[in-house]
């Protein structure tokens, strides 16, 4: 019986692609997400969308370990010219967008951010808790 030949290079995926982080509860958390970011967006050609979707998750997983004490987890998913991210949380309130603080006191701009940058966002209840995502345009790989 033949044997299968296996492809002289590795093929591309061609469906999605996603990491899941879970996340602690500490200010440690938001530097590992932005440092999952940036590696699951390593084949990215275009540094400032890199910086946009890091920026979103710096701004998700502060707010889930701000406003809602218990961080869940981080979800990462590409498509084509995609990216979704998603961030759960314990907390059942639905986040409330809030105008931006002066210059001098800190605050106010996640939501603001997400309006500015994403494509769309959203939340969605997710058992006790909730869940905050939106989707982000890549360029091309």
């Amino acid at each position: 019986m033949p044997r299968a030949r296996l492809p002289a290079e590795p093929r591309p995926l061609a469906g999605p692609r996603a990491r899941w982080l879970p996340l602690a509860a500490d200010t440690g958390a938001v530097a590992e997400a932005r440092a999952v970011t940036v590696d699951f967006l390593d084949d990215v050609a275009d540094p400032s969308a890199v910086a946009d979707a890091t920026l979103l998750v710096s701004e998700l997983v502060g707010n889930a370990i701000r406003h809602a004490g218990e961080p869940g987890w981080l979800l990462l998913v590409r498509r084509p010219g995609l990216l979704w991210i998603e961030v759960s949380d314990s907390s059942p309130r639905p986040p409330l967008p809030r105008p931006p603080r002066g210059a001098d006191a800190p605050g106010g701009l996640g939501l603001f951010l997400l309006n500015l940058l994403s494509l769309q966002w959203g939340w969605r209840p997710m058992g006790p808790g909730k869940a905050v995502w939106c989707e982000l345009r890549l360029p091309p790989s």
